[in-house]
């Protein structure tokens, strides 16, 4: 059986990307050193991707809108295909709970799971590679590589329970929008 996308499909891709680059603009910086981190909602819209658009074209529109956000801004311009990858399995991750057993999410408690299993593994993802590149990449020593992770840690955190609780309150409030939309 072979699926195809639809115009409507590509269409709340494309919409859903813009939205996650749009709430990505929605920012804290806080500097570390050469490098920075922020405190942000476009995490939770990229879990709410997962959440109303399934894992596959929630993973889509969450890593095309963050990875756009990183291609125009020239601190994080490197980190790019990193963040594709990474919000990507943010939002398929929580879709993917989100719709299981036939869910569609509109099961508060999946939605709720799979949004900080997603929350979750992106700041697992994000820290780890933050890690490694500060140490092999920057240089840095293994103290101030850490002294950096516990500060991104912080924001990361945020992020996570912010991103959390716009996904799961949105998604109550968007899922009968978009159901009768795309019929």
């Amino acid at each position: 059986m072979e699926r195809k996308l639809s115009i409507k499909k590509i269409t709340l891709i494309g919409v859903m990307a813009a939205v996650v680059f749009v709430a990505s603009q929605i920012q804290i910086q806080i500097p570390l050193g050469a490098s920075a981190t922020r405190v942000h909602i476009g995490n939770g819209f990229c879990l709410l991707c997962g959440l109303l658009l399934g894992p596959i074209a929630g993973g889509l529109s969450a890593g095309l809108g963050s990875a756009i956000f990183d291609l125009i801004n020239p601190i994080y311009l490197p980190s790019a295909p990193f963040t594709f990858t990474f919000k990507f399995l943010m939002a398929f991750i929580c879709g993917k709970i989100a719709y299981s057993n036939g869910a569609k999410a509109e099961n508060f408690k999946k939605n709720l799971i799979g949004s900080i299993t997603g929350a979750v593994t992106y700041v697992i993802l994000y820290l780890s590679k933050s890690y490694i590149s500060d140490i092999y990449v920057k240089g840095l020593p293994q103290a101030g590589a850490i002294a950096k992770g516990l500060q991104r840690l912080w924001a990361s955190s945020i992020n996570a329970v912010v991103g959390v609780l716009i996904a799961v309150l949105l998604v109550k409030a968007l899922k009968p929008i978009l159901k009768k939309s795309i019929r």
